[in-house]
């Protein structure tokens, strides 16, 4: 007899003697196994009774249909499929579903997931050999590969990318508690972080009795509890032996019962069910696996409907007793899993905005996805009503660690329930189909000076612990520069307080800096959040933010840069900047003396720069002859000619910066291009980018040669993501994200910044995702609807 304890009481233990095993010690929770993630799939029993139903995400609800099969999901030919077993076609997608429920994502290679499983023996390899004339293609050694019950578990872990051990385990009528056995003996051997075990039985003809299939994620206890899984129950012990010539099959029972209990730690009366499974003359493996299915059921709805009470470590525990032919016997104990967190706990930080990505294959499936979880949130919020945010987070987070990202992606930011469900059922769909090329190219882009307005990224500032703490470490130096206090002007409490920031953005300078501080913040939220650039441009004052990103000065350097700019400019004599809709060849002979064009931003987008009356002036006549023309609320004429009696002086300031070459390539708004490593490191090349003009159209065009690159707006509004999308060739090409909201849009930023997270994702962009759930209690996985297979009907030959 073989014992395995993993449960509330005793160390792990095997006992080969047909006596009782030594006397258990209580262990740490190192030596207790989780049951993490199941599911289930059973068309009729032998008795005409329906086999059980997994709720929602663990299974699909449908009887076992031996022909169908989603072959394109798992890389399976057509004619590969025709040959394949059905029991290994619905173990596959019952493995994947299980994972699935666990919140495991094969891709994870960090995590080691062992498969144990076995099948029943089946007519299908027989059906092949006697049409072989109908599979020309197949030899022998196909047939033995596509429907050998050796081969169950390691085909599972070949077509799921899993890297432990694939161990099939054939124990007839006992087969599946044989396969949890194993893994429960593998994770405490520390062979597998992760083991799925499970068995199938699938009968050849569509609504045969007898079909099934189960499966188990399994984990030891404490991984699981620092994980945040969610945990259906947990195996308090296992015991393997066969019937002696002697004995009964109710003694070999009990006995084996008792050995569980011992090694649990547990007395009879703790066990409230015992189900019975296989007995004499049984040899297909659903019976146990419909009743340890049934058995976690149990466990699970006595959980959420409270029928444990305060003391369910030491009642509510379930046991299955498999007898199977030739007196196997084999036998498990499952128990109630810990209550990690109290139902009706308001979470400091529950109604938050939540960011919930998806994905699929295929289009079709992915609508399906979003069906599926647009029902969910649908029912979830009628059952627990208006204001759970917590439950949200844990799905979010579910979606996010624990569910493959495939091509075909979309996502919803919501704060509850009710707005997930809305959001997912109001048909606007924005589905990114990722490059097979891998990740796209990112490129951060930093507006300049005149998109700031009162209260922008406060949201940001008021819910993200992270990107505070480093704006009062930024707004610090500031204050030591130039006497401002940027986290009154940014985040005033108030009325006075904003009436006071409000004016204060109203100066050149501290708005100025307000900018650069905030892009320089946001960048290193987007960092955080494991986006990193490919490449940097900024738009005037944006331009030192980009070169501050990309390592060409440091943040304290640059602080000195922008405090010294804006004296400089402040000092000249007054000027004026102001958009017009024109082009170059259009605009230049209207120019009046001293007036000249600032920034090239379009073919006909342009802006002048120059003295105030002048500017003033032109902006006056012109737009009384109908021309698109408006003053820009920016102080001072920079990049024009009324620069140059300062020029000398900023270079010589610029003799006191510390310049390095960049550490990400930098996009010159200046030249229209790359920047050289070696002049955007000298103080002339900043001299030339104030006095000369912005070509940013130029900028958009080397953007443009960047095939299938993203442009993400790191700053207040969305002025250069409107530039970009104008240009028609790269609207066309390229991903266009901003990061927060026009200054007449009323979406919160945290809304608006988790958009363009999920904007980037669903573009093949790798989302950092804990980065998300910082600073707030540690969200847990939960259930949510499984994949949805797009099943084709295979029938093997002969077979209609």
């Amino acid at each position: 007899m073989t014992e395995s304890q993993t449960g509330g009481a005793a160390v792990p233990g095997t006992d080969t003697a047909s006596g009782s095993a030594q006397d258990a010690a209580r262990p740490d929770t190192d030596s207790v196994i989780a049951v993490i993630g199941v599911a289930a799939r059973f068309g009729e029993r032998p008795d005409g009774a329906p086999g059980p139903r997994w709720p929602a995400g663990a299974a699909d609800g449908r009887p076992v249909d031996p022909h169908a099969f989603d072959h394109r999901f798992f890389g399976v030919s057509p004619r590969e499929a025709v040959v394949l077993d059905p029991q290994q076609r619905v173990l596959l997608e019952c493995a994947y579903h299980a994972l699935e429920d666990a919140g495991a994502d094969p891709a994870d290679k960090e995590t080691v997931i062992g498969v144990y499983a076995g099948g029943s023996t089946t007519g299908h390899a027989a059906l092949l050999r006697r049409h072989a004339d109908l599979l020309p293609h197949v030899d022998d050694r196909q047939v033995r590969a596509a429907t050998g019950a050796d081969f169950l578990a390691s085909r599972v872990a070949y077509k799921l990318g899993l890297n432990g051990p694939a161990v099939s385990t054939q124990a007839g009528a006992a087969t599946v508690v044989v396969a949890l056995h194993t893994a429960v003996q593998a994770l405490l051997g520390g062979e597998c972080d992760v083991a799925l075990a499970g068995s199938v039985a699938v009968p050849g003809a569509p609504g045969a009795p007898g079909a099934g299939c189960a499966v188990l994620v399994l984990k030891p206890l404490a991984a699981a509890v620092e994980d945040g899984d969610r945990i259906h129950a947990v195996v308090a012990g296992t015991a393997l032996g066969t019937r002696g010539a002697l004995e009964s099959t109710e003694d070999c029972a009990a006995r084996l019962a008792s050995a569980s209990l011992r090694l649990a730690g547990l007395a009879p009366d703790a066990v409230a069910a015992v189900r019975a499974a296989g007995g004499h003359g049984v040899t297909d493996t659903a019976p146990a696996a419909s009743a340890l299915v049934e058995a976690l059921l149990g466990l699970g709805e006595q959980a959420r409907t409270g029928a444990l009470g305060p003391a369910a470590a030491d009642q509510g525990f379930a046991a299955v007793d498999v007898a199977g032919t030739f007196g196997v016997h084999a036998h498990v104990l499952l128990g109630p899993g810990p209550a990690l967190r109290g139902s009706g706990v308001a979470e400091p930080d529950a109604l938050s905005w939540q960011l919930l990505p998806f994905s699929a294959r295929t289009p079709d499936a992915l609508a399906a996805v979003r069906a599926g979880l647009g029902l969910h949130f649908e029912q979830d919020g009628e059952v627990r009503g208006p204001g759970r945010g917590a439950e949200l987070r844990d799905a979010a987070w579910t979606l996010q660690s624990g569910r493959g990202a495939h091509p075909y992606r979309d996502f919803v930011v919501a704060r509850d329930a009710a707005e997930a469900a809305e959001a997912l059922t109001s048909g606007n769909a924005r589905t990114e189909r990722r490059s097979s090329g891998g990740a796209p190219q990112v490129v951060f882009t930093f507006p300049g000076h005149g998109g700031q307005h009162l209260g922008m990224a406060r949201g940001l500032l008021r819910s993200d612990a992270r990107f505070r703490r480093d704006l009062r470490e930024c707004a610090e130096r500031v204050r030591g520069e130039a006497d401002v206090d940027l986290l009154a002007v940014l985040d005033p409490e108030g009325p006075e307080a904003e009436e006071a920031a409000q004016l204060a953005l109203e100066n050149g300078a501290v708005a100025q800096l307000a900018v650069f501080v905030l892009e320089f913040c946001l960048a290193r939220a987007y960092q955080r959040h494991g986006v990193r650039p490919a490449a940097v441009v900024g738009h005037s004052l944006g331009a030192y933010a980009a070169a501050c990103v990309a390592g060409v000065f440091s943040f304290a350097d640059g602080v000195r840069m922008v405090v010294r700019r804006i004296e400089l400019l402040l000092s000249l004599a007054p000027g004026a900047m102001a958009a017009v809709r024109l082009s170059e060849a259009e605009l230049l002979p209207l120019l009046p003396h001293g007036v000249g064009i600032a920034a090239f931003s379009g073919p006909e987008q342009m802006t002048v720069s120059g003295p105030r009356d002048a500017v003033a002036a032109f902006v006056e006549e012109h737009a009384a002859k109908g021309l698109e023309t408006r003053l820009l609320e920016i102080p001072g004429a920079g990049h024009s000619s009324l620069v140059d009696p300062v020029v000398d002086a900023y270079a010589d300031f610029l003799s006191s910066i510390t310049f390095r070459a960049p550490v990400i390539p930098v996009i010159s708004d200046t030249t229209g291009t790359w920047a050289e490593p070696e002049e955007i490191v000298t103080p002339g090349y900043w001299c030339r980018h104030m006095r000369h003009a912005v070509r940013y159209h130029d900028v958009l065009e080397t953007l443009h040669a960047l095939k299938g690159s993203v442009l993400l707006e790191v700053g207040p509004g969305a002025t250069l993501t409107s530039l970009a999308r104008r240009h028609a060739e790269l609207r066309a090409q390229h991903l266009t994200v901003q990061s927060l909201p026009h200054p007449k849009d009323p979406a919160p930023d945290v809304k608006v910044l988790l958009s363009a997270l999920g904007a980037l994702w669903t573009a093949g962009v790798e989302v950092r995702w804990p980065a998300l759930h910082e600073g707030g209690s540690a969200p847990r996985r939960t259930g949510l609807p499984g994949y949805p297979f797009e099943r084709t009907s295979f029938p093997p030959p002969g077979v209609r």
